[in-house]
């Protein structure tokens, strides 16, 4: 009786073994490691002299077809990005700044235009804040032209009926990475 039970522990210690299962997987894993993104400030904006009491939106188009009330001496700032041909990139900027001196304040809205060549007038603008673009097929550059509105508060414009005279300024961060 005793040897009976050993060969039925036996059997069944051998069955729960038999029955106990493994399973593996293998993961690939890769990496690609394209140029180095260049980002490059050409010219910095200028809105020129206006008047403290300018009764419209101060608007300096980034694609150069449609600016009212700016200076006679303005112009839309310029980026070059340089990277790897024909690859998506992901550019961002805040969508408004403070321009200041000393205790006076602007507000300034930026809009961003942007075209593989360095043609302005071909450049659409590009979703507020932030946008997706693909590099140029032949020489990996992208091209940013920075205008905007001044006045107002946050993303709203509105004309300068009562802005202190002075001399302002800021600074817009751009950032861009691969998609």
């Amino acid at each position: 009786m005793l040897r009976n039970l050993f060969i039925v522990i036996l059997v069944v210690l051998v069955a729960a073994t038999s029955f106990a299962q493994n399973a593996n997987v293998n993961m690939p894993a890769s990496a690609t490691v394209l140029t180095a993104l260049t980002i490059t400030k050409n010219t910095n904006v200028l809105f020129g002299n206006v008047g403290a009491t300018t009764a419209g939106i101060v608007y300096l188009d980034p694609t150069g077809a449609a600016s009212t009330y700016i200076g006679s001496t303005a112009a839309a700032g310029t980026i070059t990005i340089t990277g790897a041909i024909a690859q998506s990139i992901r550019i961002t900027w805040p969508a408004n700044i403070d321009l200041s001196h000393a205790s006076n304040h602007l507000n300034y809205v930026l809009q961003v235009s942007g075209f593989t060549a360095s043609t302005q007038g071909s450049s659409s603008v590009l979703a507020s804040g932030g946008n997706t673009a693909t590099t140029d097929g032949t020489t990996g550059n992208y091209y940013l032209w920075v205008g905007g509105q001044l006045g107002g508060s946050g993303t709203s414009a509105a004309a300068l009926s009562t802005q202190a005279t002075d001399t302002y300024s800021g600074t817009a961060n751009f950032t861009v990475e691969y998609n």
